[in-house]
């Protein structure tokens, strides 16, 4: 009864770790998510749209993708690349409720030759956010983003009020005191064609 009660143990383990390490990308999953878009009228399939673990996004109106999940404490991965042109995107971390295209949370930039740049969106606040104008808390380190069509990494460990960000393995900022612990995560899109891929929170 012990041995049995202890490979039942084992596998409910492998199953939970199996279930950290998902790409939240893959196509099973797509029930999971909520688009927010400017212009109501496009179908949101042609602004985010899945393919082979790819999220895949256009360039028909600002908007963005988030989970309906909302995570609090997680270590973020993901990789994303400029398919056409370089341009302007961002990570969205600890969004509130009643969603707009500009919504109450955290972005991580993805700006061309600014990724890891943090800005404290509507209302939201950290102890490193000194500009009142941009609200942005600029990044550590000279731009090390790659060239176009090569996929670049971001980590993003939040914890206990804190977020620190790395880009392509490389720190790029952290901000403490946050004044949201927990939200939704999301993608956006302000026009430019891009992929993300390799979506882990865990």
């Amino acid at each position: 009864m012990k041995i049995k009660l202890l490979l039942f143990a084992l596998a409910l383990f492998q199953l939970t770790v199996t279930a950290q390490k998902t790409n939240l990308f893959a196509s099973e999953n797509n029930n999971k998510w909520y688009i927010e878009l400017t212009n109501k009228s496009i179908n949101p399939q042609d602004v985010f749209s899945f393919n082979n673990g790819i999220l895949i996004v256009g360039k028909a109106t600002p908007g963005y993708i988030r989970t309906k999940k909302a995570y609090k404490n997680y270590t973020l991965n993901v990789e994303w690349r400029w398919t056409k042109k370089l341009g302007n995107s961002g990570v969205l971390l600890h969004i509130q409720k009643n969603d707009t295209v500009w919504p109450v949370c955290y972005q991580v930039q993805q700006r061309a030759d600014a990724a890891g740049d943090i800005i404290c969106m509507n209302g939201f606040w950290a102890k490193e956010c000194t500009d009142k104008v941009k609200f942005t808390v600029p990044k550590m380190q000279a731009s090390n983003e790659r060239a176009l069509g090569e996929w670049n990494s971001m980590e993003v460990i939040s914890k206990n009020g804190t977020l620190t960000v790395k880009i392509n393995n490389l720190l790029q900022n952290k901000i403490t005191g946050l004044t949201k612990k927990k939200g939704f995560i999301g993608f956006q899109c302000e026009g430019t064609e891009m992929e993300f891929r390799k979506l882990i929170i865990k």
